[in-house]
């Protein structure tokens, strides 16, 4: 395995085409507790963290983190603060504030959390289909953010329809925009990892993008 945090870099010559969670060879399967998932629940396992290896949580946590930030800032919606508490406690979480220029930023943003933590697996050769379904799992309360949203905006709106107009649609879109601001996401997991917490000004300054919040 290589190392937890790939290396921030902005070229992007080495993009991942599979990536996109609509070309995967995969399709929605409901869990023992009747929650979805695009892919299906392991074997024999119950909590949604078991599939990663010891060390791997924190920094998962971060990415997830990471990547909602990142894609907040890249579609105008202010972050207020990225915090990551220690591991033990498995808690994380970005406050985002502010106006929504547009409800397919903020799908998206909901997105970039499960996709940026699908993606790290897939960057230190950690990825497997039971891995990518603790991705899911992790962001199951973005899910249900994304449909409360939508009803709240009478946008149409059906998690498990696919191609178009659920959940795989808008994590095609963050596949998309986290495949432009891998190097930020990166850069912005490290400081979590090595800060637990981050403001609106640390967020500004380690990705370089505006921030309404700051």
């Amino acid at each position: 395995m290589t190392a937890l945090v790939p290396r921030p870099s902005v070229d992007r010559s080495t993009d991942h085409p599979e990536l996109n969670i609509r070309a995967t060879k995969a399709c929605w399967s409901q869990n023992s507790d009747g929650v979805w998932t695009w892919y299906p629940q392991p074997d024999g396992v119950q909590y949604a963290v078991d599939p990663l290896a010891d060390g791997m949580l924190h920094p998962f946590g971060a990415f997830h983190e990471a990547g909602h930030a990142v894609i907040a800032l890249s579609q105008g919606i202010g972050v207020d603060g990225v915090h990551l508490l220690p591991a033990e406690e498995n808690v994380f979480h970005t406050v985002v504030s502010g106006t929504i220029p547009r409800e397919s930023g903020y799908l998206t943003m909901l997105a970039a959390g499960e996709r940026a933590s699908d993606r790290w697996l897939r960057e230190i050769g950690a990825w497997t289909p039971e891995r990518a379904w603790t991705a899911e799992r992790c962001a199951e309360g973005d899910r249900e953010e994304a449909v409360d949203y939508a009803a709240r905006c009478d946008v149409p709106f059906d998690l498990t329809a696919h191609p178009w107009g659920g959940w795989t649609q808008v994590c095609s879109w963050a596949d998309g925009s986290l495949n432009y601001h891998w190097h930020r996401v990166c850069a912005v997991a490290a400081a979590l990892l090595d800060g637990t917490s981050l403001d609106a000004k640390d967020v500004a300054r380690i990705s370089g993008l505006d921030n309404p919040s700051a």
